[in-house]
């Protein structure tokens, strides 16, 4: 996914001649189209293979002071398949994966995953991909405006004049088909899967009782490995953004379970919860534990006890242990009566993270 980001780069070359067909594609040759101010290029990536096809065009989109002028572009690439990307200095900084996201193409709603591409020295990126990618393209074809939403990382662009000519989108399609991209779905064996999208979701009058007691808890949705849950409030609202990955080892009666969550609720902000089925502590146990991520030590945070088997970590400045979790792959917690490191998706963060944006629900403890 990362280098999507790229696409946000110009790319110039001489114009194809008036009524002539698209050129071929080839590997990092660019191509412009005068008509809409379009530019192409299939870009190489470390493997020296076409990594994705880009069209891309400055436009500008909504912004909360005024317009925003943005590199506006289309990509099939082995990441994500096909997705419209806004690349400009006010995007979020932080990693977000919104599958609430929504592409509107001529008032035609397209249900998407949208997720941010990482920092860039100047400028963010975001891409959005959306589930029918096939039936996006093929509107595309004859749309003049197109609108990216995704409440979860606080973006409306506003409608965007395509300026759109045939042959630059023909172009884009047919780069994808030559050096074999799906636009439908990864194709890259180290991409995480795209998660399947999911409309806003709605507010119900009385929530169903579960087997646990938390309604929406059975609502799951695969996010990198982890299942994601929107619990709600008696009263419909979504009170509390939930995502977890089990773990379980042997059988029978030396069966070993454990569970790593990250939960943002209206109650506490953000959080991480360790249960594990080998821990046997009382309510007044003392931890005495240390934290870390991706190798640096972790201060500011409570460990405590919330039942026999299951530990809360309680960060004192949620947004700043988030951005450290950004950047690591892995959080080791140790204290007197466990050890555990556990692997952290960036998709699992950055669908908290969404999920808490999209429902207002605040990271910081306090509600700040």
């Amino acid at each position: 996914m990362a280098l999507a980001a790229a696409a946000a780069a110009s790319v110039l070359a001489a114009a194809p001649p008036a009524g002539a067909a698209p050129p071929t594609p080839q590997a990092i040759t660019p191509v412009h189209f005068p008509e809409g101010i379009w530019s192409a290029a299939p870009q190489v990536g470390p493997d020296g293979k076409v990594r994705q096809c880009v069209l891309v065009a400055f436009r500008s989109r909504k912004g909360d002071h005024g317009p925003i002028e943005t590199r506006f572009s289309f990509t099939i690439g082995r990441g994500a398949g096909f997705a419209v990307n806004l690349t400009d200095e006010y995007l979020p900084r932080e990693q977000i994966l919104d599958d609430e996201a929504e592409i509107l193409i001529d008032g035609k709603s397209f249900p998407a995953v949208a997720f941010t591409l990482g920092p860039m020295a100047e400028a963010q990126a975001l891409a959005v991909h959306p589930g029918d990618a096939a039936g996006a393209l093929a509107a595309l074809g004859r749309a003049k405006q197109l609108t990216l939403r995704t409440a979860g990382a606080g973006i409306d662009s506003g409608p965007i004049a395509l300026h759109l000519p045939s042959d630059a989108l023909q172009y884009l399609k047919t780069c994808g088909e030559r050096f074999d991209i799906a636009i439908d779905r990864p194709t890259d064996p180290n991409a995480p899967d795209m998660p399947v999208p999911h409309p806003r979701s709605p507010r119900v009058a009385m929530p169903e009782p579960t087997a646990t007691g938390m309604p929406g808890v059975d609502d799951i949705r695969k996010i990198e490995g982890w299942d994601a849950s929107e619990l709600r409030a008696p009263d419909g609202t979504i009170d509390t953004c939930y995502i977890r990955r089990r773990y379980s080892a042997g059988s029978g009666a030396d069966l070993h379970m454990s569970v790593t969550a990250l939960l943002v609720g209206r109650t506490g902000g953000f959080r991480i919860v360790l249960k594990d089925s080998n821990l046997h502590m009382t309510q007044d146990q003392e931890l005495d534990a240390t934290l870390s991520a991706g190798g640096k030590p972790i201060d500011d945070f409570a460990a405590k006890v919330m039942s026999v088997n299951e530990i809360g970590i309680f960060p004192a400045h949620a947004r700043t242990f988030a951005a450290v979790l950004d950047s690591a792959d892995s959080v080791d917690f140790k204290s007197k009566v466990v050890g555990v490191e556990f692997p952290l998706a960036g998709g699992a963060l950055g669908w908290a993270r969404a999920c808490a944006r999209r429902n207002g629900i605040a990271f910081e403890p306090g509600g700040k």
